[in-house]
């Protein structure tokens, strides 16, 4: 039996444990509305492949529109990045465009 009461830094111990079905369980145990458990929810479906990274990011920039120092949001959005850049899911020309071309 997963203890309820585990915290949102507990949860996110056990998905680096790779401890995915004790994670799920902490967080079907909590109230769907305990926006507290936000970036474990996020990082459970980033971990399980219900989420890529780019739903994931988006997710992240909203929670930390509403509060920049969100718990975990921004290494978890670091994390995230990488994870899509190295998959191929993302490159450094999306974020970054390339200067304007002069025509003549």
């Amino acid at each position: 039996m997963v203890d309820p009461t585990l915290s949102p830094e507990a949860v996110d111990s056990l998905l680096e444990d790779q401890d995915l079905e004790a994670a799920r369980e902490t967080l079907r145990s909590v109230s769907a509305n305990d926006e507290s458990y936000s970036v474990a929810r996020i990082k459970l479906a980033l971990c399980d492949g219900t989420m890529n990274a780019g739903a994931a990011m988006q997710a992240l920039i909203q929670l930390m529109r509403r509060n920049p120092d969100w718990p975990g949001a921004k290494a978890l959005y670091q994390k995230a990045s990488t994870n899509a850049f190295e998959s191929h899911q993302s490159s450094h020309s999306h974020s970054h465009p390339p200067p304007p071309v002069e025509r003549k």
